[in-house]
């Protein structure tokens, strides 16, 4: 005999199917929002790997590119100037030290002044006209020298340095002439001091002051350069023969250093 189906199992037979189905459309909407969410964080993912720069592991990076700046410049020379009147002699030594830093600015460098100190200055001026003798020392002699530091230039082989120390005129002892005193010009800087082209007569050594750019990129440089120059000349004044002369020795050093201090101290325990 068949039993017959109760009143209280046909309702929950009728339910089920609905039952059914909502559970399926929330698996459905939990699902979506997992797929959702999964394209959020691989947006994120991504957003970072291209925005983020990677660890340098110790490579120079753009947070970095500023260094300092030392040049110290030494000098040596003499001038002269003869005629059958008169006779001028002079000697004198200086030494300049030079601070500054350098920034990087896109493909070039931007250098900015600190400090430029006359560390050193001697002079000797002796004069000999109509039987008397005059001599100036530093103590009594009016002019100086000036150290001027124009600009860091790059180009393919490096970082040229553009500098030159401005003369004056000599003697500076009482004289019927006088000539431009020319003092020490890097190759880059092209000034003619009283019309004469101060690299031509570069005798021993080179004026062109060139620092290596990869190196300075990685740690701390120091070179130094060293030449000779000298020029002379006959002038005629009226019915005067006149002879000047000049002539100098110079070395220059220069220091750049990157501005991170963690830059700075091993080089300084490898070279001690």
């Amino acid at each position: 005999m068949i039993k017959p189906e109760s009143m209280l199992d046909y309702p929950s037979r009728i339910h089920r199917p609905c039952q059914d189905w909502k559970l399926a459309m929330k698996s459905d909407r939990i699902e979506s929002l997992m797929r959702y969410g999964t394209r959020i964080f691989l947006g994120v993912i991504l957003f970072l790997f291209l925005h983020l720069s990677p660890p340098s592991f110790g490579k120079p990076t753009d947070a970095r590119l500023s260094w300092k700046v030392a040049m110290t410049v030494e000098v040596r020379g003499e001038y002269k100037m003869e005629s059958r009147e008169a006779k001028v002699a002079g000697t004198y030594a200086f030494t300049f030290r030079w601070s500054g830093t350098m920034e990087r600015d896109d493909e070039d460098y931007l250098l900015v002044h600190n400090k430029c100190d006359l560390a050193k200055w001697e002079v000797e001026e002796k004069a000999e006209a109509r039987g008397s003798i005059s001599v100036l020392t530093a103590d009594d002699y009016p002019a100086k020298p000036e150290l001027r530091v124009n600009y860091i230039l790059k180009m393919e082989d490096g970082l040229h340095v553009d500098f030159a120390v401005e003369g004056f005129e000599v003697p500076q002892n009482p004289s019927s002439d006088i000539f431009d005193l020319c003092l020490p010009a890097s190759e880059e800087n092209a000034a003619h001091i009283g019309g004469i082209n101060y690299n031509l007569f570069v005798k021993t050594g080179s004026n062109k002051v060139i620092m290596d750019e990869g190196q300075i990129l990685h740690g701390p440089e120091e070179k130094t350069f060293a030449w000779t120059w000298q020029y002379q000349t006959w002038v005629q004044k009226q019915e005067l023969m006149i002879f000047e002369s000049s002539s100098h020795e110079a070395k220059v050093k220069m220091e750049i250093m990157p501005a991170d201090e963690t830059y700075r101290k091993p080089a300084a325990a490898a070279r001690g």
